[in-house]
């Protein structure tokens, strides 16, 4: 992260993450789709101005904030809108250094649509 990056919001009193191996249906906090039986998901369990919350998240929601942190020298996001933050990093990202950024919306795209493509295979079936 930079110097000049600044995340406008109150850190959680507590937050718990671990990975996790489905041992039942569950389904994503971020795109909707299922967590099927088997799949690694990332658990979250933290408590946010006096609310405890927990936030299940699929494995290619996770990948799309990695590979955006990865990526964007800045990136603030929150539970349940996750990739809407990355989207908005990415474009911050494009409108300061356009030439450094070739190709960045293009990665990002891509991997929302492997998300999606998935999600609606395993909704059709």
């Amino acid at each position: 992260m930079s110097l000049d990056c600044f995340c406008d919001y109150d850190p959680p009193e507590f937050y718990h993450k671990e990975i996790r191996k489905a041992r039942k249906p569950h389904q994503c906090c971020e795109c909707g789709g299922a967590i099927v039986i088997g799949e690694r998901y990332e658990h979250v369990r933290a408590k946010w101005d006096g609310y405890l919350g927990t936030h299940d998240t699929c494995e290619r929601c996770m990948d799309i904030t990695i590979w955006t942190q990865n990526n964007v020298p800045c990136l603030c996001w929150a539970h349940g809108n996750r990739i809407e933050d990355c989207r908005e990093a990415i474009n911050e990202a494009m409108w300061r250094a356009s030439e450094e950024t070739l190709g960045l919306r293009f990665g990002f795209l891509r991997l929302i649509v492997k998300r999606d493509r998935l999600n609606a295979r395993r909704r059709a079936s």
